[in-house]
């Protein structure tokens, strides 16, 4: 198993935690709250995570965590590309694990019967991966060095790699089943939260077009100091920080699936200069544009 393509961890705080990198990333990422609260920011919503409630995201969408009230949380947590599952099925066979991602709610509040499931289905998944973590770390150590000792270990990987998969194909499975059952309308904590989201959704919409802070206040008939302070309080972005990342997110797609110039990309996704386009996006991604479509292109 690539390491890249599925991991999983289990973490408790008991101090104040914020996540230092508001981000996005090319896989699906599970999120379930064992004990606490939490404030989410996921493309452009905000959500009151608590104790049972399970997060959704989507790969490629721009997300971030924040305190609430009490900053004590434990929570469980499972990165997977797609890539991961594939090949594992006949193609005639199989349905669209990966469409609970896509849904217009990103947090799904469980009932006390689905928590238990989902809890227990998480923590037998975890100990699985622990396990097989423990083996790959005996091979990497080489501490067998019998050929027919090695040819029983490598045996016992295979079987612990494909048991994974199959553990989370079951609770992928589950999920699918019970949000059928259990969807709920997506309802903003405050009318302040509904107005940040909207502006957020306008960002996502017109990132191309040349946005100021102070055009958006104007628009949406706010004060800019106030927008500028409130937009970071809820979303855990500065305004300009989320409207860069959307556009940088965007570029991407560009340079690696449009024969377009940097000059063209820049352009389309609303940067002004060259040099701006570059500064920004080698910022967020530690390299230039140029680099970036040649090492994804090659």
């Amino acid at each position: 198993m690539n390491d890249k393509s599925f991991w999983m961890l289990k973490q408790k705080f008991n101090q104040s935690y914020e996540m230092e990198n508001r981000h996005y990333h090319n896989h699906y990422e599970l999120y379930y709250l064992l004990k606490g609260e939490r404030y989410y920011f996921i493309k452009d919503r905000s959500y009151h995570v608590k104790s049972g409630d399970l997060v959704l995201i989507n790969k490629n969408a721009l997300h971030h965590t924040s305190n609430a009230d009490d900053f004590h949380h434990e929570k469980i947590m499972i990165y997977f590309k797609e890539e991961y599952l594939s090949g594992l099925f006949n193609p005639e066979m199989s349905i669209d694990l990966f469409s609970i991602f896509r849904s217009n709610n990103n947090i799904i509040s469980l009932n006390i019967k689905s928590q238990e499931l989902v809890k227990q289905m998480l923590l037998k998944l975890l100990a699985e991966y622990n396990s097989y973590r423990s083996v790959l770390e005996e091979s990497r150590q080489n501490i067998i060095f019998n050929r027919e000792d090695n040819k029983q270990f490598k045996e016992s990987e295979r079987e612990k790699s494909f048991h994974l998969k199959i553990m989370l194909v079951e609770l992928l499975y589950n999920l699918k089943r019970i949000l059928k059952k259990e969807k709920k309308d997506f309802k903003h904590t405050s009318p302040l939260h509904k107005t940040i989201s909207e502006i957020a959704q306008y960002l996502g919409k017109n990132y191309d077009k040349d946005i100021s802070l102070g055009y958006a206040a104007e628009k949406f008939s706010l004060n800019s100091c106030y927008l500028s302070t409130k937009f970071k309080e809820i979303t855990g972005f500065s305004f300009i920080e989320y409207l860069n990342l959307t556009r940088i997110k965007e570029a991407k797609v560009l340079l690696e699936k449009t024969d377009l110039n940097i000059t063209q990309i820049s352009q389309k996704v609303g940067f002004n200069t060259l040099s701006h386009f570059g500064r920004i996006f080698k910022k967020h991604n530690n390299t230039a544009p140029s680099k970036y479509r040649k090492l994804k292109t090659d």
